[in-house]
């Protein structure tokens, strides 16, 4: 006798793609989420950096689901949390558990029918959230400059192959986290004169490894290495090499200082004009101050 109940292989086929589907769509949840927890912590725009914008994104980009929806904590509605909770459960029981759990509903059709029937389910809900996630970054886009003619110019360089190197990845975001957080040898400051007017200070430490300020502390730069025009700068140099903390401690934005040498302080602080920062030195006979422009106002990154 003849199981009329017996799946066809294009029903299998299509429960796979639906799976496929339900994963793909908890991807892009995830990625709008990390958009959100990068963003959700950064000053206004005329105090931002892009080096900081990209350490930002590559640290969220390198957490789990689950550690991006930690991370995020207070700074998303009671409401919407408590949705992620649950969104968390399905995406670890669809990646981890589902091909386990209902093995054995795959040998007849209407049981085949049930598991795509909870599949959409899993999309639906996935969905769902990333369209709630998506409204709410629309909104912060908007207060950051970032205008749909950006984002659209952006992808259009992207999609042409023309854009940058990529972020880099979870193990040298990790490394370089460690760095910052502890104890670190400051062995040059070095000075340069941009082709826009900009002159900033790039930070060497014992590693030969580059830094530029941002709002926290030492922050990443586009420069890779050292150039023969560059100059250090005589000011700071007088007090090097030191021991400092990379990220120092109770750091406000653009509100901080560095321990040098002998008993310098190298401090920082906001400008009084938008996108300016002054910085000095700080000693017990006196002290220098300039007015540095080191900061650029938020652009897509390429």
């Amino acid at each position: 006798m003849i199981d009329t109940n017996e799946p066809t292989d294009d029903l299998v086929r299509e429960m796979y793609a639906r799976f496929g589907l339900a994963y793909y769509n908890s991807e892009v949840l995830h990625r709008a989420l990390c958009l959100i927890l990068a963003i959700s912590g950064l000053p206004r725009r005329d105090l931002i950096t892009r080096p900081r914008i990209e350490e930002k994104l590559a640290h969220a980009f390198s957490l789990t689901l689950g550690d991006v929806i930690t991370e995020l904590g207070e700074k998303l509605p009671a409401e919407y949390l408590s949705k992620l909770e649950e969104v968390r459960e399905k995406r670890n029981f669809l990646a981890h558990h589902f091909w386990f759990d209902r093995a054995h509903l795959m040998f007849r059709a209407d049981h085949v029918y049930r598991l795509i029937q909870e599949l959409d389910g899993y999309t639906e809900v996935f969905s769902r959230l990333d369209e709630e996630a998506s409204a709410w970054f629309h909104a912060q886009q908007t207060d950051l400059g970032l205008t749909d003619e950006i984002l659209q110019d952006s992808l259009t360089h992207i999609l042409s192959g023309q854009d940058k190197e990529p972020l880099p990845g979870k193990a040298i975001v990790k490394k370089i986290e460690k760095k910052l957080k502890q104890k670190q040898c400051l062995v040059r400051v070095w000075e340069l004169e941009l082709l826009n007017g900009g002159k900033p200070l790039v930070f060497e430490l014992q590693d030969g490894s580059l830094w530029q300020l941002c709002d926290v502390g030492l922050g990443w730069t586009h420069f890779q290495h050292t150039e023969s025009h560059w100059v250090e700068n005589p000011d700071i140099q007088l007090y090097l090499p030191a021991e400092i903390m990379p990220r120092p401690h109770n750091a406000k934005t653009w509100e901080y200082e560095f321990e040098l040498k002998h008993g310098a302080i190298l401090w920082v602080k906001s400008g009084r004009r938008p996108q300016k920062f002054l910085w000095g030195i700080r000693t017990k006979s006196g002290g220098t101050e300039q007015a540095h422009a080191d900061r650029r106002r938020l652009c897509p990154r390429g």
